[in-house]
């Protein structure tokens, strides 16, 4: 089944490419397409963490657990809810390691959402490299062009206006990403799920020595 293009393409007077927006971008580059994917399925795994890491700060039921979960419903309102028990609860080494945790998330994920959240473009035709473009940026600048398409003026001045409208917005996205920056956010992904990993695992490693020096004492 062919798949159609549902983006925008400008051409500039001699017919070369100016700016090309739309997900066939991403499907017609397969490498691109196999990191943003791999990207999708790292997240997955460090939201997972994030929640089995929120679950056992709280020390409660699974239901409860799952029920406190809801309320929050992103990563990072449920990042904020956990540095809030641990600030509550944690000291010395087990805060610090929840608190290195939670930083790496931060410093992550943030880039990880543009990958995931933004429409994609290419300038030119250079293949090499994708932009991200936030889609407020995206919606000001179509309505503009279909503003301008639908103006009383010749076609030839119709052309010219929309041709200069994409340069001048072509010269405003600047979230360039190549293959590189792609696995280097998929590295990060993995480093924020080990270390939310680690930092449960010591949570609980903590509470069972407390649970038996507790039984001890009886």
């Amino acid at each position: 089944m062919t798949q159609e293009k549902h983006g925008i393409q400008i051409f500039d007077e001699k017919g070369c490419p100016v700016l090309e927006i739309g997900p066939h971008l991403v499907r017609e580059n397969s490498e691109f397409a196999e990191k943003i994917g791999i990207i999708a399925a790292s997240w997955a795994q460090v939201e997972v963490n994030l929640n089995c890491l929120f679950a056992v700060l709280l020390d409660t039921t699974p239901d409860e657990a799952a029920n406190q979960l809801k309320k929050y419903r992103s990563a990072a309102r449920t990042a904020v809810g956990a540095r809030k028990l641990a600030a509550e609860y944690l000291t010395g080494a087990e805060l610090e390691s929840v608190t290195k945790a939670l930083n790496q998330l931060d410093l992550v994920r943030l880039r990880r959402n543009r990958v995931q959240h933004d429409v994609w473009a290419k300038k030119g035709d250079d293949n090499k490299t994708m932009f991200a473009i936030h889609s407020d940026q995206y919606l000001a600048f179509t309505t503009n062009v279909v503003a301008t398409t639908e103006l009383a003026i010749p076609e030839s001045e119709k052309s010219e206006r929309v041709i200069n409208l994409a340069n001048e917005f072509a010269a405003t996205i600047t979230k360039g990403h190549t293959i590189r920056d792609l696995q280097e956010i998929d590295q990060e992904l993995n480093l924020a799920s080990k270390t939310l990993m680690e930092a449960m695992f010591f949570r609980i490693s903590q509470r069972l020595k407390e649970k038996g020096a507790a039984l001890s004492q009886r």
